[in-house]
């Protein structure tokens, strides 16, 4: 991936047409690393044939589903990247605003996705790009190929978990030609496939099946992202496997500041890393930092992390009319250069979709810490993953733990959700007492699709307490800030644990 650290729109926009040239003219042989035309080549390598699509290195579109934003595609696109797309060859964009009440708006979500290749396709010469949608995205983009004459500039489509038990749009055919067509399903550990196991087969496409992964894992996991590369060029993959992150290397990192749930971009807010270490003691010790960045009027922001020795990050988030709460975002150092952060900041008023306000008017802002726990890659489910909560006095003594995911207490996502699609945990002492509560909290806007709430009292009132959540053996750590005190204050603001893989 292209590494640049000024996220300006003059110089996205150069690096962007550059990239898209040089990649102009590949065809059905032609592999990311060597983009030199076929002289045999007979199909068109600017796709004027509409009988024939041509296998070959194209910008790839990604469009995300409900509840997700751009950072959904973050391992697949730094897959592609290590296989020699550029980053100008990989557009993951935020839907904003999507909502319509309580439900998503295809055709708006469609306007958006039709939008965003529009301006694409005139910054170069290509004439077709390719595409990836998951979840509801394969109804977005199923309603821009029919409706919106998609199918003039589409070669190929991925559908990876998608869902089409939406309100259609589209009638007949759902894989209209010339484009080729790819469906990647599970084989019922997908939440959206309620238990069938040919839930997602399309007619017209080719139906790829993979053993017990869940939604996100169809696109995270290697094996659905090789069948994905292949159907996509031609050719196979020569790098299948994401490196490990390695102490003393920079990662050059560029993100957007968004609101939860509707990715509405926040302009002038600040964000600030800070240096997070694990001492021999297991204890979390955070460390000054001299960066403090400022989003663009588009929310986007970049930076540089080199990584240390036991060492992660932390993200202090605040917004610079204090509309929002401070978020101090935590995660596991990347392994990859990324351009599809997102950082999640909550509203303090009321304000955004039916569903945004009914999840943030649910939460109690008492002097008590609130807690996220976000998983990317890959829902959490009882009987496969462990979720522990432990924490500690100002004296780093420990005050107990407590298990999320156990037989009692796993979390219950909504409707679709009893093959378990959990993605983000809220931890909150939902009741006020002071203390752990028996399970998931029945509360109208804390449990949906993807998210769940649970009633775990994480002690704010004395600050320098610490809490540890540990996913699969992975822990991350951070100290307590209330969620209530003044606007702005530095112990006011929400705790939010990524993990990335």
């Amino acid at each position: 991936m292209e590494r640049m650290m000024k996220l300006t729109l003059s110089l996205f926009s150069v690096t962007f047409i550059v990239a898209l040239l040089v990649f102009a003219g590949c065809s059905s042989d032609d592999s990311p690393t060597d983009p030199n035309p076929d002289p045999n080549d007979t199909t068109g390598n600017n796709d004027t044939n509409t009988v024939q699509i041509d296998d070959k290195v194209r910008p790839i579109v990604f469009v995300h589903g409900t509840f997700e934003a751009a950072d959904v595609f973050t391992q697949l696109t730094q897959r592609f990247a290590l296989n020699g797309y550029n980053e100008g060859q990989l557009l993951a964009f935020d839907l904003e605003d999507y909502f319509s009440g309580a439900d998503i708006d295809i055709e708006k979500m469609a306007t958006q996705v039709s939008a965003r290749i529009d301006e694409l396709l005139s910054q170069s010469a290509e004439t077709r790009i390719d595409i990836v949608a998951h979840g509801s995205g394969a109804n977005v983009v199923q309603h821009w190929l029919v409706n919106m004459n998609g199918t003039e500039k589409a070669a190929h489509v991925v559908y990876a978990g998608g869902s089409y038990d939406l309100t259609l749009t589209v009638e007949g055919d759902l894989t209209p030609g010339p484009c080729k067509y790819m469906t990647l399903r599970s084989n019922g550990a997908d939440a959206l496939q309620n238990g069938n196991t040919e839930y997602g087969v399309l007619a017209g496409a080719s139906n790829e099946q993979f053993a017990d992964l869940d939604n996100l894992e169809l696109l995270s996991h290697r094996d659905p992202f090789i069948t994905m590369f292949t159907f996509l060029t031609g050719d196979a993959p020569t790098t299948t496997s994401m490196p490990n992150s390695r102490i003393g290397m920079t990662y050059e990192l560029k993100g957007r500041l968004i609101d939860f749930i509707d990715n509405t971009p926040l302009a002038g807010a600040m964000v600030v890393p800070v240096k997070i270490r694990t001492l021999a003691s297991g204890e979390v010790q955070r460390q000054s930092s001299g960066s403090i960045l400022t989003t663009d009027a588009d929310g986007y922001f970049s930076f540089s992390d080199e990584v240390g020795p036991e060492q992660h990050l932390e993200l202090l988030v605040r917004s610079a009319a204090q509309t929002h709460y401070d978020m101090h975002i935590y995660r596991q150092p990347w392994r990859a250069n990324s351009h599809t952060e997102r950082l999640r900041i909550l509203p303090r008023s009321a304000a955004g979709s039916d569903l945004l306000r009914n999840y943030t008017s649910s939460i109690r802002t008492g002097n008590y810490s609130v807690m996220l726990v976000m998983s990317q890659n890959r829902t959490l489910q009882y009987g496969r993953d462990e979720a522990t909560v432990r924490r500690f006095d100002p004296a780093f003594d420990p005050l107990g733990e407590i298990s999320v995911l156990t037989a009692a207490n796993a979390p219950v996502p909504g409707a679709a959700g009893q093959y378990g699609n959990t993605s983000i945990l809220t931890l909150l002492d939902y009741d006020q007492n002071g203390q752990d509560g028996s399970g998931p909290i029945n509360a109208s806007g804390l449990n949906n699709m993807v998210f769940n709430s649970y009633d775990c009292f994480l002690n704010a009132e004395t600050t320098g307490y610490q809490t540890q959540i540990e996913i699969n053996g992975r822990t991350l750590g951070v100290n307590n800030y209330r969620s209530s005190g003044s606007s702005g204050s530095n112990n006011a603001g929400f705790n939010l644990i990524q993990f990335e893989y």
